[in-house]
């Protein structure tokens, strides 16, 4: 047995860990010019996530599918609710809180926002669980029918419109909102897609891409997407980010069980999810620690505050693991 017929993917866990990690140095970076060149190297970490999310719905039915879309919504209603909290105590903390300033957070334009384009109100990475679950609503609505393998065609189109409205215009010197090019329709749609058509390409071993090819794939769209974060000053997806997500999800269909038994494929497949919904969390506790302690400005924290809030998110991420698997035996 192969593991397109049940068994784990172990070097697409691998990657998922490496991802959570970088995505926590997009919200946390280092110091310049290494945080920014880090920045630019990190954009490949959510796109990741949307193809392994389309590659496992090959082939899934709709009850399958279904269960999915009650996971992410429950999901998704829990990190927000926890959020809409924090938001809440940040506000009591400045002695801000008032119910005027509660209600704020649902104001008709942030919520157009938030129904759109995926924009938590409440903190913007939860953006990304938004659009997944517009993903597999989508891919429920195809599956139901039948159109499943006929929309390849988006993905070339979701993925050119985004990088012309968000980078190509930033190189330009004009600039649009991130809301209209980090959503489901140009971010989430195409990779969940590709990951669909790559994985459908390799059950039917017509992905005839070597290992060193994509290997090579991947370090020309990394190199790539630092010189363009340097070139553009800052944008949501560049070129070398697609080239370098393909060439890492097409590096993990050819060597599979790279990684297994390792750390980072255990993050990967257990705590991944959860480091990247919580890490903002850690990131603010971390760094009203380091303003209460007058640290915040020494170049040894700032060195350290992003590898102390990754490894802190991915202990609490192990700490919630264990309290599911404690609830699950009693």
């Amino acid at each position: 047995m192969n593991w397109k017929n049940g068994m784990k993917n172990e070097c697409l866990n691998v990657w998922k860990g490496i991802a959570a990690f970088f995505i926590v140095f997009i919200h946390c970076n280092f110091p310049s010019p290494i945080g920014g060149m880090m920045n630019g190297l990190a954009r490949f970490g959510v796109p990741l996530f949307f193809m392994v999310s389309g590659c496992f719905s090959y082939g899934k039915g709709p009850d399958t599918i279904r269960r999915r879309i009650r996971k992410i919504w429950k999901l998704f209603l829990t990190a927000n609710g926890v959020y809409f909290i924090w938001k809440l105590f940040h506000l009591w903390l400045k002695r801000e809180i008032t119910a005027g300033a509660a209600a704020a957070l649902f104001a008709p334009d942030s919520l157009i926002d938030w129904l759109l384009w995926n924009e938590s109100p409440f903190m913007g990475h939860l953006w990304f669980l938004g659009a997944l679950l517009y993903c597999y609503i989508f891919y429920w609505i195809l599956v139901k029918v039948g159109w499943e393998e006929r929309l390849y065609f988006l993905i070339p189109a979701c993925l050119t419109a985004n990088l012309l409205l968000g980078e190509g215009l930033s190189i330009l010197g004009k600039e649009i909102s991130f809301l209209y090019v980090r959503n489901f329709w140009l971010t989430g749609l195409p990779f969940f897609l590709w990951g669909h058509w790559m994985f459908r390409e390799e059950s039917q071993e017509k992905l005839k891409i070597r290992p060193g090819i994509c290997l090579v794939g991947t370090v020309i769209g990394a190199c790539l997407s630092m010189g363009e974060m340097l070139l553009s000053g800052g944008g949501e997806l560049y070129l070398g980010s697609v080239l370098m997500t393909g060439g890492i999800f097409s590096l993990a269909l050819r060597k599979p069980s790279f990684g297994k038994g390792s750390l980072l494929a255990h993050v990967g497949e257990k705590t991944a999810l959860h480091i990247y919904l919580w890490q903002m969390i850690v990131f603010d506790v971390i760094e009203k620690l380091g303003y209460m302690c007058e640290v915040h400005e020494h170049m040894v924290y700032q060195w350290m505050m992003p590898l102390g809030v990754g490894a802190a998110s991915w202990l609490l991420a192990e700490a919630l693991l264990g309290m599911k698997k404690g609830v699950m035996r009693q």
